[in-house]
């Protein structure tokens, strides 16, 4: 199916603007949010949001505020948080889809960071399902020790060095991430120095809300993978134990050997190699949903 491809900009309420891709088939059947993980390029999920489009679900791909297409003229004396993402800017994309679109029905797609605060989110009707790659919390004991000692080092040294020296997290030039504005780094560290990420009682109900978490009015289906360092048998239960929706949750450990791949890790899912197997399961899940 053909479709259009144009970058827009959508406005928050506090003014703050979001750069964005929307992908429009000719025939459209469904409504796509998709959600990125923190500091990555959106430009790297665009291959899959084609796939999808092209199967007849428009599509919109975002930055964050402070991040990509979304970031102001400087970094250093920009104030936004982690927790924005979820309280300001997915609300803002959800509301700007659901008005545009208001008679198809509309999912979220999510990974990673894109998925964890989907409950902050003050309105959640009209989602007639999600699905979630790599959802999971951030704990680094949680991860093998490799990795743990690099984000260690990402989170305790890199950070504040270059927060003190620039005034904002300079990740891009290195090949790290996107750069982040520096409360968006610190706050997100901060969940991630606790087991219980953001649900911990020192941020839950206090610096955010308790928000919409177990509330959840549609199904829901993770897929995480075997081989992945963050998203892993001991992160993504404790993630999702703090969830509950009325029409289930379904999680799914993907092993790489089964999808004829070798590595899949944090990011393989989006990757062309996936198109023949993951994608089309991720397609066939959209469609029974359509059905219902």
């Amino acid at each position: 199916m053909e479709y259009t491809e144009k970058n827009i900009r959508i406005k928050c309420n506090d003014e703050v603007e979001l750069g964005a891709i929307l992908l429009v088939p000719e025939m459209p059947e469904g409504v796509i949010q998709f959600n990125c993980g923190t500091g990555a390029k959106k430009e790297f999920y665009l291959s899959f949001l084609k796939f999808l489009a092209k199967n007849g679900f428009i599509c919109c791909l975002w930055d964050y505020r402070g991040s990509g297409d979304s970031a102001p003229t400087s970094l250093k004396n920009c104030n936004y948080r982690f927790s924005d993402y979820g309280m300001k800017d997915m609300p803002s994309v959800k509301y700007y889809l659901q008005q545009k679109y208001p008679n198809l029905p509309f999912f979220i797609l999510a990974h990673s960071a894109g998925g964890q605060q989907i409950g902050l989110m003050h309105d959640l009707t009209g989602i007639q399902g999600m699905i979630c790659f790599a959802v999971s919390v951030g704990y680094p004991w949680y991860m093998p020790l490799g990795y743990r000692l690099l984000t260690l080092f990402f989170f305790y040294l890199f950070t504040p060095v270059s927060i003190f020296l620039k005034g904002y997290v300079d990740a891009k030039r290195f090949n790290i991430m996107e750069d982040l504005p520096k409360n968006v780094a610190l706050e997100w560290r901060d969940w991630c120095s606790k087991p219980n990420y953001l649900f911990d009682k020192n941020f839950m109900g206090k610096s955010i809300p308790k928000g919409n978490f177990e509330n959840y009015t549609f199904p829901i289906q993770v897929f995480w993978t075997s081989d992945d360092p963050i998203s892993n048998k001991k992160s993504i239960p404790t993630f999702w134990k703090h969830l509950n929706s009325n029409q289930g949750i379904q999680i799914k450990e993907v092993a790489p050997k089964n999808y004829q791949q070798k590595y899949i890790g944090h990011f393989g899912f989006f990757k062309k190699k996936m198109k023949d197997n993951l994608w089309k399961e991720t397609l066939q899940q959209l469609n029974l949903w359509l059905k219902k």
